[in-house]
Formats: structure tokens, C-alpha cells, sequence
């Protein structure tokens, strides 16, 4: 079940690259209530993955953002000395 979402969605967002004419609208409507619908039937599982994920990426983001500041003050440093 979970596939059959996952290849909806994919399927919508090519569609929406795609441009406008892509889908009609009642489709897209259906789709999206579709979505939604599944959403509130794994309403739980949905809730772990969010939270799960973002405990487990969470580190790597404060990683990656420290590194970036301090890269960031270093350049600056560096175009205020004139070197």
C-alpha cells in the first residue's frame, strides 16, 4: 500500500513539472484526496517516520551548518585581511 502512494506521488510531481496542461484537474483533486486519505489511514506510522528521520538526520544537519558558519567566518577573515 505504501508503494502504491509513494508511486502516486512521484507520478504527480512528474506531472507537475510537465507543466499545467499535464492532468486535469479533477484528477489531480482525486489524487490529492487519495493521498490525503492514506495519510490519516498510517497516521501513526507517518508520525514515527517524521520523527524517527529527523532524530537521525538531526546531527548531520548541526554537523553540516556549524561547519558551513565556520567555513563562512573564515572566508570573511580572510576578504577583510586582504589576502
Amino acid at each position: 500500500m505504501n508503494l502504491t502512494v509513494v508511486i502516486i506521488a512521484i507520478l504527480l510531481w512528474v506531472f507537475y513539472k510537465k507543466g499545467g496542461n499535464g492532468l486535469p484537474t479533477w484528477l489531480v483533486k482525486a489524487l490529492g484526496v487519495f493521498l490525503v486519505i492514506m495519510l490519516f489511514r498510517n497516521l501513526k506510522e507517518a508520525y514515527h517516520f517524521v520523527f524517527d528521520e529527523s532524530d537521525a538526520w538531526w546531527p548531520l544537519i548541526k554537523e553540516n551548518a556549524a561547519r558551513f558558519n565556520q567555513q563562512l567566518r573564515d572566508l570573511l577573515q580572510t576578504m577583510m585581511k586582504g589576502s
